[in-house]
């Protein structure tokens, strides 16, 4: 792989259309989601206390099920593209998520695109009791999943983020350029950390291509 790039992506309402984690617990712990997700997004409770109490809420006996709603989720247009692009370019497509792996491993297997993504970095869940109990080898004091963290783990001289929400924050600071959407823009406005907004991932892979001066 290409040490000088890495590329981090975030997977819940980035790769995803929809935020398929908020999904998720909407469809199987709606008063909690009710409850608790606005607190997370206006910062008031932590990633890591919100997610744990929020997937702890959802009955073991639909995780099944919580993994056949996500994997057939929309995801935006390009992904496909850019990956192959980056992979072409030999550089690393990792991606990060405040979410659980198995819900990241279901959609990309389905979409045929888990071959070409170089890591995954998310949440696992044990759902052998009565209600799912997530945990994370690489959480933080108020991270469930401590994006920067993984980062370090590719030493690379430009690092480039790509996310949408609340659990990117620490990702965008970290790296040193960043493709921001929806909620995120306006977080990283408030922290006067530059960006560049997008739609889809054509877009990243365009700029990408011609900010490197590769033939897509």
């Amino acid at each position: 792989m290409n040490s000088s790039r890495a590329v981090f992506c975030d997977f819940d309402g980035t790769i995803t259309t929809k935020d398929t984690f908020v999904s998720v617990l909407e469809k199987f712990a709606p008063e909690t989601a009710s409850q608790l997700l606005p607190a997370i997004f206006r910062q008031e409770l932590s990633l890591k206390e919100g997610i744990s109490k929020t997937l702890g809420t959802i009955p073991a006996r639909h995780y099944q099920a919580t993994i056949d709603f996500i994997a057939e989720q929309p995801i935006r247009p390009g992904l496909k593209e850019l990956i192959a692009f980056l992979n072409r370019a030999d550089v690393p497509f990792v991606v990060i998520s405040g979410g659980l792996t198995v819900l990241v491993e279901a959609v990309l297997k389905h979409q045929q695109l888990f071959e070409g993504v170089t890591a995954i970095y998310a949440g696992e869940v044990d759902a052998t009791g009565d209600f799912l109990r997530p945990h994370s080898a690489i959480s933080s004091d108020t991270e469930f999943v401590a994006k920067a963290i993984a980062m370090e783990k590719y030493p690379a001289d430009l690092k480039i983020a790509i996310g949408d929400s609340v659990t990117d924050i620490n990702m965008s600071l970290a790296a040193d350029l960043v493709f921001a959407r929806d909620r995120l823009q306006q977080y990283l406005d408030a922290k006067q950390k530059a960006y560049l907004p997008w739609s889809d991932f054509f877009e990243i892979r365009d700029y990408l291509a011609a900010s490197w001066q590769i033939e897509i």
